[in-house]
């Protein structure tokens, strides 16, 4: 079966643009006023269509909000895996930690972001929705950092169950104000894995 004519690709996936209208529609909406300030007829106001004509693309507005977590996570995902796929084999564990930072913030301040900070603005029931893909990504980082103990490149005392989800916390929150501070994403990286690795108390 051929591609309907104009479909555009989604993190590797085919999609509708009239899709893809509403889902950054609805992304945006989230952001700017709120989980329940984005209703089924927000979004069709808002790509310019009539308020019944979105359940054509789109059964609910849980659906959309689901679609729009699995996009935001997928794309997450994808990226710092394939830029840590681009490294030597047997890369340093510091070298992994300062190309898969890069990677996250690069997806939080790039376009994508709008798919990204929607987590936020959701109430918990929500959230549970997206569970299974960030489960994945928490996994990715685990392991470089298990990688990185097996290897002896990492402090095998350090309870790695504590520690991603901190360090992960931590760089979710740097677009918040990384404009203001007039830096980089790649400097933030780097002052990111260089605290984390050395610390900041001089011996």
């Amino acid at each position: 079966m051929s591609d309907a004519p104009g479909d555009q690709i989604v993190n590797g996936r085919k999609m509708a643009p009239i899709k893809v209208e509403i889902l950054e529609a609805a992304a945006n909406i989230i952001i700017e006023n709120g989980y329940d300030g984005c209703t089924m007829r927000a979004v069709a106001s808002r790509v310019g269509m009539k308020a019944g004509s979105i359940y054509y693309h789109f059964a609910s507005k849980d659906e959309i909000i689901e679609e729009v977590l699995n996009i935001g996570s997928e794309t997450l995902y994808n990226y710092v895996a394939s830029e840590l796929r681009r490294l030597p084999k047997h890369a340093q564990f510091a070298q992994k930690l300062r190309v898969a930072a890069a990677a996250h913030l690069h997806c939080l301040v790039g376009p994508e972001i709008r798919y990204l900070q929607v987590y936020d603005h959701l109430p918990p029931v929500q959230k549970r929705k997206s569970r299974r893909m960030r489960g994945k990504y928490a996994k990715l980082w685990y392991n470089m950092f298990a990688e990185g103990v097996w290897r002896n490149q990492v402090d095998p005392t350090v309870n790695l169950k504590v520690l991603v989800p901190f360090f992960l916390g931590a760089l979710n929150r740097v677009p918040e104000w990384i404009h203001t501070a007039d830096s980089r994403d790649e400097d933030v990286a780097t002052l990111a894995v260089t605290t984390l690795l050395k610390g900041v108390a001089r011996s």
